[in-house]
């Protein structure tokens, strides 16, 4: 089996070096870059496993680094993305999260925890890389406008889709390599996991997590014959005012909408008002107006709110760009 590589990308020498000496120790190959200028020349010779960066770095920060290969290296996008930082705020961590971070490791180092943490994020690439077939299904649930989480029967996450990922961030909750969340909601969360019962059948157990942003989560095993890999029970999560852009693409062509229409209709469900959706459009009232006649009479609704009901029932997220 190929060493796997890490590429670890951090500006202070002595660290950068004790890091790669604790992964070489611990069985790693680690190419080192003191900025992310070297990082990138190191990325155009060799595809890292797994990489490590500081977050605090002159030139381009780790985020805009992170968010850079996310935007322009697409090949990259399942490579595990960890920061080595000294930043632990509850809600810088929820930031970096957020932008897609997969997982953090706070400075001064704790070296067990940090091979743990490499250990972790490699075993679940290998998993999914090993699943047969492609990844189409695990595509799909990324369009999803509701937050998934698959996991195995040690209640380990096998993937969670970018909704997923955004609403734990929001509310605390690490994905990383099995759920945990601080307080009572981790008390919560830990209870439904290990109480979901894995056999075909079982009824779906739901709970509300209020502890920071309001999440409601829905537990349920998956049928024998529709397990994904290793996926053998699945986490739905939803939030009160947390969604993704909706699929304007999937609105028309559901209710013969125009592009323009389609525009209107999700601004509408997100809250703004006709004066607002005329300045983000660029267009006057009379053509918003004109634009709403159209589409209340190709969806067959009355009412506003009956309008906003029936677009936020659309399932689909705009997919990443």
């Amino acid at each position: 089996m190929t060493v796997p590589l890490i590429l670890c990308v951090e500006d202070e020498p002595s660290l950068r070096d004790d890091v790669a000496f604790e992964l070489h120790e611990a069985g790693y190959v680690v190419s080192a870059a003191g900025d992310a200028r070297e990082a990138l020349a190191h990325l155009e010779r060799q595809r890292p496993d797994l990489i490590l960066c500081d977050i605090l770095m002159p030139g381009m920060d780790g985020k805009r680094f992170m968010s850079y290969l996310r935007q322009t290296r697409p090949d990259l996008d399942d490579v595990p993305f960890v920061f080595l930082t000294a930043l632990s705020s509850r809600q810088q961590i929820i930031d970096g999260r957020m932008a897609g971070a997969d997982d953090y490791v706070t400075k001064p180092i704790d070296y067990d925890l940090l091979r743990a943490i490499v250990e972790s994020r490699l075993n679940l690439m290998r998993r999914l890389r090993a699943m047969p077939g492609d990844r189409s299904g695990l595509a799909a649930l990324d369009r999803l406008a509701i937050g998934v989480v698959l996991l195995d029967a040690n209640g380990g996450v096998v993937h969670a889709n970018p909704l997923a990922q955004r609403l734990s961030g929001e509310a605390g909750i690490s994905l990383s390599g099995r759920i945990t969340a601080s307080g009572e909601d981790g008390r919560k969360l830990s209870a439904l996991i290990a109480g979901l019962a894995l056999d075909e059948g079982t009824a779906p157990t739901g709970l509300r997590l209020e502890d920071g942003a309001q999440l409601m989560v829905v537990g349920m095993s998956l049928p024998a014959h529709s397990h994904h890999g290793e996926a053998v029970a699945m986490l739905i999560l939803s939030g009160t005012d947390s969604k993704l852009p909706m699929d304007t693409a999937t609105l028309g062509q559901l209710f013969d909408l125009t592009r323009m229409e389609a525009q209107v209709a999700c601004l509408l469900a997100e809250g703004l008002r006709r004066s607002q959706i005329a300045d983000r459009l660029a267009i006057s009232g009379t053509t918003v107006a004109f634009h709403l006649r159209n589409i209340f009479s190709k969806t067959g609704v009355q009412r506003q709110a009956e309008l906003v009901a029936l677009i936020l029932s659309v399932p689909l997220a705009q997919p990443a760009t």
